[in-house]
């Protein structure tokens, strides 16, 4: 499909996957108990991190560690509005496509991008001896339903959860996808956004991780991508077009900036957070479009986004475990953490490459 057409081209998404996959990788190095960085509020919602994070807010440096250790996870909404758009404009819902086969070459390519990572805490686990029962909860992984019962299976890596949303929303289009237009998808996520609500203000902590650890926590953003790639507007009114003042963008990547430390300050707003933040992400990339070594930066990172997801836990664990108990400065670590994460994916794109033609060769 000709890209001109469309509000985002291939190169707009890379840049968002690189900015988004970024905040992501070091939220899930900075977020660990050791380093005494404030506490997240993804999941589920508490007014102590909330305010332990704004008490946090002093020094540079603090500042940008607590942000990213507490919101560093708004990172997600990005990759599930792409996730939807990209379904909307890949298969639409007058596509010819089976049931079957969409799923199964979706399930593939999750599969095989998850299996050597899988393999790698496998291993570990023989190593250390302690086979049972982390081996069978990262197996479990690899089935794409773990979410559902998501709090009794936790292992690490815990981020690998997010293979299984991402294929329950390419089964729920494979399903329904023929039916969804701007009032069905209205309707559903107001029905999941209520849902939450309900869990919070009544206490049902396990359920409302279940809850938000699937299809259902994220299903308003996943509608938004959805929405807009089946109805994709002319090039006149791409992401991209237009020339606004550069100004008009920072002044406005400024307030969404605001809007997004206000409303993840009460429960009421932070239900709304992930919609926002996916807005202040696309003002953002609209500012990186305009300097060439950024974008071009991003637009390469954001190539490898998806093995740096797979990727950057192994990192962590490997940095963890041979270099941070020697060398404990935080951002020296980071420094070396991050660098590691991309030497690991492009090695790691390799082996995804060469299992995903040998597994769908075997199935065509």
């Amino acid at each position: 499909m000709n890209n001109n057409q469309n509000i985002l081209s291939k190169d707009d998404s890379l840049i968002l996957r690189g900015v988004a996959i970024v905040f992501i990788v070091l939220h899930n190095f900075l977020h660990i108990a050791m380093f005494h960085l404030p506490e997240e509020n993804e999941m589920s919602f508490s007014a102590e991190k909330a305010n332990a994070f704004f008490d946090s807010l002093s020094g540079l440096g603090g500042s940008f560690g607590g942000f990213i250790s507490h919101l560093g996870w708004i990172g997600v909404p990005v990759f599930v509005f792409l996730t939807g758009y990209g379904i909307a404009l890949k298969e639409p819902p007058t596509s010819n496509r089976t049931v079957w086969a969409f799923v199964k070459r979706n399930y593939i390519k999750l599969f095989a991008l998850m299996l050597p990572a899988i393999l790698f805490f496998a291993c570990g686990d023989v190593l250390r001896g302690d086979i049972w029962p982390d081996m069978l909860k990262r197996a479990s992984y690899l089935s794409m339903l773990a979410n559902f019962v998501y709090p009794w299976v936790y292992c690490l890596p815990g981020v690998y959860w997010y293979f299984g949303f991402t294929f329950q929303f390419y089964l729920l289009w494979a399903l329904f996808g023929r039916r969804f237009n701007g009032k069905n998808l209205l309707i559903w996520s107001v029905v999941f956004i209520i849902g939450l609500f309900f869990f919070v203000s009544y206490g049902s902590e396990n359920a409302l991780s279940v809850f938000r650890h699937c299809f259902t926590g994220w299903f308003p953003v996943f509608a938004v991508g959805v929405w807009m790639g089946l109805n994709k507007m002319n090039s006149t009114a791409k992401w991209g077009g237009g020339t606004r003042s550069v100004w008009i963008e920072l002044l406005l990547m400024v307030l969404l900036l605001g809007l997004v430390l206000l409303m993840s300050k009460w429960f009421v707003t932070w239900l709304f957070l992930p919609l926002v933040a996916l807005v202040w992400f696309f003002v953002m990339g609209l500012l990186l479009m305009r300097t060439r070594y950024l974008s071009v930066a991003f637009r390469w990172v954001g190539k490898y986004a998806a093995c740096l997801f797979v990727c950057h836990p192994i990192a962590r664990s490997v940095l963890l475990r041979f270099v941070y108990t020697r060398y404990p400065n935080l951002w020296a670590n980071v420094a070396i953490y991050f660098v590691l994460c991309l030497a690991f994916a492009i090695i790691y794109n390799v082996v995804y490459r060469w299992i995903m033609s040998r597994m769908m060769s075997k199935t065509n």
